[in-house]
């Protein structure tokens, strides 16, 4: 058994397609198969259920993937930390609505303060820094409640408005509040199920009764605003990344009879081992969300942390 064998196995169980893993690792399709073959034959079980239509695992599949994540999140947090330079390096992790938003003031005010310090933004679902943060990738994080890791003691959160967004002219009447079930015979453009607006569209909708419209599928926010504007559907979205679309006229807001909770984005990691430096910017972080939600108070609001003390540096996101 190998580090290689353990990662196609990975892959197949996250992709469920052995072509994809050997898109994905940059191998044949029967090299994929014969890793995976090969590890099965080491641990004498049979991990994959050839017995069925489709991609499924066995029991003992299921637990050798459990082992293999660990795996292949160790070997990746252990080649980030020896990649030369990593010391001059800092990694955040935003979902989409944090990039889109005061992410880029804080982009701005960490440029000001250290003009030699390499950042790079991770901007994805909150399933996707989750993996991230395992993989000791990030060190500091934002991402929303859906998430299930906890907010740090005392920090700071924004809390974004959303709302159902359509092109001009779309629908025929945005002066009255329109019901959840005349939303839903419209054509709507769905989130990625990664995204924790996915089941408040569907609760909201009843998506599991039978669709009575088009449902398209947008992978990202920006490119769900995109479609917005093209006219393939409705869909909510957090209405501080569109202000100006709103301003424009490029989009216009539908009214509801039933509003959708406010989202909320919180720090839920500081990474421990480089506390002085992850404070500082904690701190420059608090202030580019706090100028950006007085800048733009009509769809965000501030919401006021303590300043985070050194036993909070120390907590740990619990992933789940």
């Amino acid at each position: 058994m190998n580090f290689k064998q353990i990662e196609a196995f990975y892959w197949l169980t996250q992709l469920h397609s052995y072509q994809q893993v050997a898109n994905h690792i940059g191998l044949t399709q029967p090299a994929v198969s014969a890793r995976i073959a090969a590890l099965e034959e080491t641990l004498n079980a049979q991990l994959i259920d050839r017995s069925i239509s489709g991609f499924a695992l066995t029991e003992q599949g299921h637990q050798v993937a459990e082992y293999a994540e660990m795996v292949v999140n160790l070997n990746e947090a252990m080649a980030n930390r020896l990649q030369e330079g990593r010391k001059h390096r800092f990694a955040i992790g935003m979902v989409g609505i944090v990039a889109m938003s005061w992410g880029i003031a804080l982009r701005r005010k960490l440029a000001e303060w250290d003009p030699g310090l390499l950042v790079d933004f991770h901007s994805a679902s909150n399933t996707e820094l989750q993996r991230l943060l395992r993989s000791g990738v990030l060190d500091i994080a934002f991402l929303t409640e859906e998430a299930s890791l906890p907010r740090l003691p005392n920090s700071f959160s924004v809390k974004y408005r959303l709302g159902w967004l359509a092109s001009p002219g779309f629908v025929d009447d945005i002066s009255r509040e329109w019901a959840p079930e005349e939303l839903r015979e419209l054509p709507v453009i769905l989130y990625p199920r990664t995204s924790p607006i996915f089941d408040m569209v569907a609760k909201f909708l009843r998506e599991s009764q039978v669709r009575p419209n088009d449902r398209h599928v947008g992978n990202s926010l920006s490119t769900i605003c995109d479609m917005i504007r093209r006219g393939y559907g409705v869909a909510p979205v957090s209405l501080a990344v569109v202000e100006a679309d709103l301003k424009n006229g490029s989009m216009v807001e539908i009214p509801t009879t039933v509003p959708f909770a406010p989202l909320n984005i919180h720090c839920v990691h500081l990474n421990n081992a480089r506390k002085t430096q992850t404070r500082q910017i904690y701190d420059l972080a608090e202030e580019a969300a706090r100028e950006w939600c007085a800048s733009h108070p009509l769809y965000m609001q501030f919401d006021e942390g303590a300043a985070v003390d050194e036993d909070q540096l120390s907590e740990k996101p619990r992933a789940t």
